[in-house]
């Protein structure tokens, strides 16, 4: 009997992003806190008779072939594990494409674990990031989840305790705009590092504590720098969401996806108000734990 498997695939938000410069391997030296949320992908794995790695999507947006990080993720780990390919996947997208949300880095980190299950295969940690970081640098963190503190390329990855009980998220994903995470780094100019070092050990210690006050006064992302300057319109969606004064946004990866950080629904719900009448398509989330 063939065996088929259906996984949750969670997307993440930067609490802060801090890039810091290009390394001679052509990635960007960094520091991220990663958290992931309630808004996933389902991801179906299909045991299949005809040989071969099949990906299939209803999002006209998400490539089929073997440039979709989740038929490198189920190459990586077949041939790691000398399994001939038999292998259907199909992606129910809930998480928008190109948007600063590690769409496709969740997708091939759900299919990774996901075929350890389905074919039995007993993965350390160790070795599920390592497979995971060399399909893409979110792929690790999002294989685990959780609250993390990423370094290096997004590879050196330093877990804590998400704070309890769970920040309500609102992402707002301006309508017909997607943004390169190629294009953004290679359009950053890196700034002062000294003053973002202080402030990056207080952000995680006010994130942990619920501390929206703190946050508001202390969280950046260096790669707002360029894409606000191209995307007006994702500035104008991070300053409605936080004109309530109840919670805290910024923009999520390279965008252009804006998130808000709140203490409960009802000061959310106020806060989406306010995009009232913009082109936006609205998400009400939570922030979630390690990944069962």
């Amino acid at each position: 009997m063939k065996k088929t498997l259906i996984l949750q695939a969670p997307a993440k938000i930067n609490i802060a992003l801090w890039v810091k410069h290009k390394r001679t391997d052509g990635y960007h030296e960094l520091s991220s806190i990663m958290q992931t949320i309630s808004l996933a992908d389902t991801i179906t794995l299909k045991e299949i008779g005809e040989p071969g790695i099949r990906v299939f999507c209803e999002n006209p947006d998400v490539p089929l072939d073997a440039s979709n990080l989740v038929h490198r993720a189920a190459t990586v780990f077949l041939d790691r594990f000398s399994i001939e390919p038999h292998l259907a996947i199909n992606i129910e997208k809930k998480i928008p494409v190109a948007a600063g949300l590690a769409g496709g880095s969740t997708d091939a980190a759900a299919v990774l674990t996901g075929l350890a299950r389905m074919y039995d295969r007993s993965v350390t940690m160790p070795d599920l990031m390592n497979m995971a970081s060399s399909i893409g640098s979110d792929v690790p963190f999002v294989a685990h989840g959780g609250l993390a503190l990423a370094e290096g390329r997004g590879e050196k990855l330093s877990f804590y305790e998400p704070p309890r009980p769970p920040l309500i998220v609102v992402i707002a994903v301006p309508v017909g705009v997607s943004v390169s995470t190629r294009w953004a780094y290679e359009n950053y100019h890196p700034g002062n590092n000294e003053a973002k070092e202080k402030a990056f050990a207080e952000i995680l210690h006010a994130y942990r504590r619920r501390d929206l006050d703190a946050l508001r006064n202390l969280i950046f992302n260096d790669l707002e720098s360029v894409t606000l300057h191209r995307h007006p319109e994702v500035l104008r969606i991070k300053e409605l969401l936080s004109s309530t004064g109840k919670g805290v946004a910024m923009m999520s990866g390279s965008g252009p996806s804006v998130f808000a950080l709140f203490a409960d629904r009802k000061s959310a719900m106020l806060a989406v108000k306010t995009l009232h009448g913009m082109p936006v398509n609205v998400y009400i989330e939570h922030i979630t734990r390690k990944n069962s």
